[in-house]
């Protein structure tokens, strides 16, 4: 006998989600998807250097500069260690 799956939260109230997307403007074209997303990271990026150069108070672009590297490199490591897991735990039969 299987167990019947629950329904996601989401799923039930998909009204609701309909709404909210008939709000939002969604690009056109791919191209200009490309760019909103390129804007986007641009904007986010600069967020990121300044929220580090208030924490690391100072204005040497090089510091700030060799920081944002690091940190996206341990981020980017922290990711792979997470989908190994995610995947390994997939892999691994229930039981």
């Amino acid at each position: 006998m299987q167990r019947r799956e629950e329904v996601p939260w989401w799923l039930k109230r998909l009204d609701l989600v309909r709404a909210e997307l008939r709000g939002m403007r969604f690009p056109s074209t791919a191209e200009e998807g490309v760019r909103q997303c390129a804007k986007l990271s641009a904007v986010s990026m600069g967020l990121f250097k300044e929220e580090i150069r208030k924490t690391l108070r100072t204005r040497d672009e090089e510091t700030v500069e060799l920081e944002t590297r690091r940190l996206i490199a341990r981020f980017s490591r922290t990711d792979a260690r997470w989908k190994m897991t995610r995947r390994l735990k997939r892999a691994r039969p229930e039981g």
